[in-house]
């Protein structure tokens, strides 16, 4: 019998077998998951190349697979000449680096330290789970990337929204730098409209939250230099085409939950994705809303759980208990998942 080939290896040969054909050169840019299938990829091109398949046939394929390598190289070299960089050994994922260049990145990563494996258990084994699986995920609130880069490691597709421009180089220099290339970063805030929304510059260290005059367009916003002008969508404007549906939201913007969820109507309606939220019960008041509305955001017939430390879910205490204050608790965090929805009970 046979040995059964792998889809790379069933790629490959349909290459070899017609390799005058475009399309079937072509088709090894479906190999290129990673950097590293792309060269192997070239290695294949220049191999053909070397065995008479037409010239022009496999220099349209080497282009662009050359051309996509040199881009990553110099993502590796911005990368390596702008560091620093500190490796932590992230649980259930081993050794990943992370930049210091910034403040804001310096105070978050000494928040990680502190706490070693205590840091935020549930969410990391939650999305550890979910990146293995190979999920789509939208990291709302990406802040310095290290959930980002997390969920990168562990397997997700992964969409990473930021809206302070700061942040944006930090979030990509730790993709570059562990060679996740298949997590993505977007310079923008999340909310209920489509449009800008003018960011004050400001140091965006952990623990400052955005609060409601940076969400209004002052009038002459434009003239001034204290903003960054920066897109605001709804994520149902970020998702609109099918096949970009995430399978899971992870959301964390201080307080601004509420806005987020409102741009997300349709997105909650299909009821093929999940949403992890860090939720700050004492930030909602300022924007006007009340915490144990959060609830009313999700249809009845969703399932609304606790993410423990431990990993563990619970349902979510009907009286609206989790939903207080804890001064000694900076988020709770609220899982809402759909009905049938196959990661809803792992």
């Amino acid at each position: 019998m046979s040995p059964t080939l792998s889809e790379p290896a069933k790629t490959i040969a349909g290459a070899l077998a017609n390799p005058g054909h475009p399309v079937a050169l072509a088709s090894l840019l479906g190999l290129a998951r990673s950097r590293h299938d792309m060269r192997r990829s070239l290695k294949v091109l220049r191999w053909l190349a070397r065995l008479g398949v037409p010239a022009e046939s496999v220099a349209r394929q080497t282009s662009i697979l050359s051309r996509i390598d040199r881009t990553l190289r110099h993502r590796d070299a911005v990368a390596a000449q702008t560091g620093p960089f500190k490796t932590l050994t992230v649980p259930g994922l081993g050794d990943l680096k992370f930049s210091t260049a910034a403040d804001a990145s310096r105070a978050f990563l000494d928040l990680v330290e502190r706490d070693g494996p205590g840091y935020e258990p549930g969410v990391l084994r939650y999305l550890v789970a979910a990146g293995r699986r190979g999920e789509v995920v939208a990291d709302i609130g990406a802040h310095v990337g290290y959930y980002t880069t997390v969920l990168g490691a562990a397997g997700a597709k992964v969409i990473a929204c930021e809206m302070h421009p700061d942040l944006l180089l930090e979030v990509k220099r730790n993709l570059w730098a562990n060679e996740l290339d298949r997590a993505h970063v977007l310079n923008v805030a999340v909310g209920n409209y489509d449009g800008l929304i003018f960011n004050i510059r400001f140091n965006p260290t952990p623990g400052l939250r955005v609060e409601d005059p940076i969400t209004t367009a002052p009038p002459d916003a434009f003239e001034k230099a204290l903003y960054d002008p920066v897109p605001c969508l709804r994520l149902d404007t970020l998702f609109a085409r099918e096949g970009s549906v995430p399978d899971l939201v992870k959301i964390d913007i201080e307080g601004y939950e509420f806005e987020a969820l409102k741009g997300a109507s349709n997105l909650i309606a299909s009821g093929r994705t999940r949403f992890l939220i860090e939720f700050h019960p004492h930030a909602v008041t300022g924007f006007g809303h009340q915490p144990a509305d959060i609830v009313t955001m999700f249809p009845a017939t969703w399932r609304r759980e606790v993410l423990e430390d431990d990993g563990t879910l619970r349902p979510l205490d009907p009286t609206g208990a989790d939903l207080v204050h804890d001064p000694k608790v900076e988020n709770i965090k609220l899982l809402f998942s759909p009905p049938g929805h196959p990661a809803a009970d792992r």
